[in-house]
């Protein structure tokens, strides 16, 4: 799910020069992902993945391309 979000972003979101959508990223998405884990560790697996996701990654999305990540996360851990 996780590469599969990357992936798709990179296609469907607009080019944008700060956009990083490798491992450095991914590495950034999992340490963030392992720090809420261990504050919260009752709360399962996957849902702490899409929050790291989404708070990671949103403040670097500008406004017109957040609605299409946000339903990318939605439809990707949700659906």
């Amino acid at each position: 799910k996780f590469v599969t979000l990357y992936q798709l972003s990179s296609e469907l979101l607009s080019k944008q020069p700060h956009y990083d959508w490798g491992l450095r990223a991914v590495k950034s998405v999992l340490r963030v992902a392992g720090n809420l884990k261990r504050a919260e560790p009752e709360i399962d697996e996957e849902a702490i993945l899409m929050r790291a996701l989404r708070d990671f990654n949103t403040p670097k999305i500008p406004a017109h391309d957040t609605p299409v990540f946000i339903r990318l996360i939605n439809d990707l851990f949700m659906g």
